[in-house]
């Protein structure tokens, strides 16, 4: 797969890549903690599923963001004859999950915000009668897929650490 171009490749005269995956590493765990923490109690549903959904969406650009331009950085110490391991498959599996983790919250959020509308507007379909409501089992769903982002984020970003510890040894 060809990486969609960037418009650059470097920020502030410094590699692009390590900036930019700072703004993942961070906001994608930070996010996913804070979605799932919201989704405990109706009232914190009210006040932070908008936030949380926000950072874990801005975390998810992050990701994007980190993944492009580690494609040319890898490109760049291949060319250098030195070797990246594992870390570009596990940024590219973090960031898989860091998208799966905000398109998931942002619907969940939207059906929150929504389900009134939704309710009324699709009042003549039947739907199952679930012991729990269908925003339970939405929140339910999410919560595997944000474990999973934050696992693979420090994957990634433990094998990026170490990826530059060995280049920095040698």
């Amino acid at each position: 797969m060809t990486p969609i171009p960037l418009v650059f490749d470097h920020l502030l005269g410094l590699p692009a890549h390590p900036l930019l995956v700072h703004g993942a590493v961070v906001l994608v765990p930070m996010g996913a903690v804070a979605f799932v923490a919201a989704g405990l109690k109706e009232s914190w549903r009210r006040a932070y599923y908008l936030p949380a959904t926000a950072i874990v969406v801005v975390g998810g650009l992050f990701a994007f963001l980190a993944k492009e331009s580690g494609e040319s950085l890898s490109q760049s110490i291949r060319s250098a004859g030195q070797t990246v391991g594992e870390h570009p498959e596990q940024g590219d599996t973090a960031f898989l999950f860091a998208m799966i983790l905000a398109i998931m919250c942002a619907f969940v959020y939207a059906v929150y915000r929504f389900s009134p509308q939704l309710e009324a507007r699709f009042s003549n379909v039947t739907l199952p009668r679930l012991p729990v409501s269908y925003n339970t089992v939405l929140y339910a769903a999410v919560v595997p897929v944000a474990v999973l982002a934050v696992a693979t984020m420090i994957i990634a970003g433990h094998s990026g650490a170490e990826l530059v510890w060995k280049t920095n040894v040698k």
